[in-house]
Protein backbone atom coordinates (compact mmCIF):
# COMPACT_ATOMS: atom_id res chain seq x y z
CA UNK A 1 0.00 0.00 0.00
CA UNK A 2 2.99 2.68 0.96
CA UNK A 3 5.01 1.26 -2.63
CA UNK A 4 1.73 2.34 -4.24
CA UNK A 5 0.66 5.64 -2.57
CA UNK A 6 4.69 6.51 -3.42
CA UNK A 7 4.30 5.38 -6.85
CA UNK A 8 1.37 8.02 -7.21
CA UNK A 9 2.98 10.47 -5.85
CA UNK A 10 5.83 9.92 -7.69
CA UNK A 11 3.92 9.87 -11.21
CA UNK A 12 1.75 13.19 -10.11
CA UNK A 13 5.15 14.85 -9.72
CA UNK A 14 6.31 14.17 -12.62
CA UNK A 15 3.02 15.05 -14.40
CA UNK A 16 3.21 18.72 -12.71
CA UNK A 17 6.62 19.00 -13.34
CA UNK A 18 5.77 17.78 -17.26
CA UNK A 19 2.55 20.90 -16.62
CA UNK A 20 4.54 23.43 -15.59
CA UNK A 21 8.29 22.80 -17.96
CA UNK A 22 5.59 22.72 -20.95
CA UNK A 23 3.92 26.08 -19.88
CA UNK A 24 7.42 27.72 -19.29
CA UNK A 25 8.74 26.50 -23.17
CA UNK A 26 5.89 27.96 -24.18
CA UNK A 27 6.09 31.51 -22.55
CA UNK A 28 9.82 31.34 -23.24
CA UNK A 29 9.60 30.42 -27.14
CA UNK A 30 10.84 33.42 -29.23
CA UNK A 31 8.48 35.15 -31.38
CA UNK A 32 9.29 36.68 -34.85
CA UNK A 33 7.26 40.12 -36.01
CA UNK A 34 7.23 40.79 -39.64
CA UNK A 35 6.30 43.82 -40.79
CA UNK A 36 5.42 45.07 -44.57
CA UNK A 37 5.14 48.30 -45.59
CA UNK A 38 3.80 50.08 -49.11
CA UNK A 39 4.22 53.88 -49.01
CA UNK A 40 2.13 56.18 -50.01
CA UNK A 41 4.44 57.10 -52.99
CA UNK A 42 5.59 53.73 -54.04
CA UNK A 43 9.14 53.58 -54.88
CA UNK A 44 9.60 57.01 -53.39
CA UNK A 45 13.79 56.74 -51.95
CA UNK A 46 13.42 59.67 -49.77
CA UNK A 47 10.59 58.27 -48.18
CA UNK A 48 11.87 54.33 -47.54
CA UNK A 49 15.28 55.88 -46.20
CA UNK A 50 13.03 58.05 -44.00
CA UNK A 51 10.70 54.59 -42.72
CA UNK A 52 14.18 52.98 -42.49
CA UNK A 53 16.09 55.96 -40.02
CA UNK A 54 12.69 56.13 -38.24
CA UNK A 55 12.81 52.05 -37.52
CA UNK A 56 15.99 52.03 -36.65
CA UNK A 57 15.20 54.41 -33.51
CA UNK A 58 13.59 51.37 -32.18
CA UNK A 59 16.35 49.00 -32.34
CA UNK A 60 17.05 49.79 -28.27
CA UNK A 61 13.58 48.52 -26.95
CA UNK A 62 13.56 45.68 -24.25
CA UNK A 63 12.78 41.85 -25.57
CA UNK A 64 14.87 42.40 -28.76
CA UNK A 65 17.10 39.62 -30.20
CA UNK A 66 17.72 41.07 -33.35
CA UNK A 67 15.96 43.55 -35.46
CA UNK A 68 16.25 43.97 -39.69
CA UNK A 69 15.14 46.48 -41.85
CA UNK A 70 15.15 47.02 -45.53
CA UNK A 71 13.85 47.68 -48.89
CA UNK A 72 12.20 45.19 -51.17
CA UNK A 73 13.99 43.04 -53.10
CA UNK A 74 12.45 42.75 -56.92
CA UNK A 75 11.71 38.91 -58.30
CA UNK A 76 10.18 37.19 -61.27
CA UNK A 77 9.27 34.40 -59.22
CA UNK A 78 5.44 33.98 -58.71
CA UNK A 79 5.67 33.00 -55.43
CA UNK A 80 7.20 35.97 -54.16
CA UNK A 81 5.29 39.10 -53.09
CA UNK A 82 7.32 42.34 -54.50
CA UNK A 83 4.76 44.97 -54.25
CA UNK A 84 5.84 46.44 -51.01
CA UNK A 85 7.90 48.96 -50.49
CA UNK A 86 9.82 48.37 -46.84
CA UNK A 87 9.83 45.35 -44.46
CA UNK A 88 11.31 45.03 -41.32
CA UNK A 89 11.60 41.95 -39.23
CA UNK A 90 12.19 41.60 -34.98
CA UNK A 91 13.24 38.58 -33.38
CA UNK A 92 11.92 39.11 -29.57
CA UNK A 93 12.26 37.24 -26.52
CA UNK A 94 8.97 35.97 -26.08
CA UNK A 95 4.74 37.02 -26.43
CA UNK A 96 4.93 38.74 -23.71
CA UNK A 97 8.25 40.65 -25.54
CA UNK A 98 6.13 41.27 -28.50
CA UNK A 99 3.33 43.03 -26.51
CA UNK A 100 5.75 44.95 -24.74
CA UNK A 101 7.64 46.11 -27.75
CA UNK A 102 3.83 46.89 -29.46
CA UNK A 103 2.72 48.89 -26.01
CA UNK A 104 6.34 50.53 -25.66
CA UNK A 105 5.63 54.75 -25.72
CA UNK A 106 9.02 55.36 -28.26
CA UNK A 107 7.60 52.24 -30.62
CA UNK A 108 3.37 54.60 -30.50
CA UNK A 109 5.08 57.71 -30.72
CA UNK A 110 7.24 56.82 -34.07
CA UNK A 111 4.81 54.61 -35.83
CA UNK A 112 2.19 57.66 -35.26
CA UNK A 113 4.67 60.38 -35.62
CA UNK A 114 6.83 59.32 -38.51
CA UNK A 115 5.76 55.91 -40.03
CA UNK A 116 2.18 56.17 -40.37
CA UNK A 117 2.44 59.70 -42.28
CA UNK A 118 4.26 57.78 -44.98
CA UNK A 119 2.33 54.43 -45.72
CA UNK A 120 -0.52 53.74 -47.46
CA UNK A 121 -0.52 49.93 -46.05
CA UNK A 122 0.96 47.98 -43.28
CA UNK A 123 0.84 44.43 -42.75
CA UNK A 124 2.05 42.82 -40.30
CA UNK A 125 3.03 38.43 -39.72
CA UNK A 126 4.11 37.32 -36.22
CA UNK A 127 5.24 33.48 -35.82
CA UNK A 128 6.23 31.59 -32.54
CA UNK A 129 9.66 29.63 -33.61
CA UNK A 130 9.68 26.15 -32.93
Amino acid sequence: MKKTLLLLQMILIGLLSLQASSVYAKDNKKVTHVVMVWLKEPGNEQHRGEFIKASNQLNGLPGIISRHVGVVMPSERKVVDDTFDVAMSVTLESEEALQAYLNNPKHKKILHDKIKPLTNRIVAYDFISQ
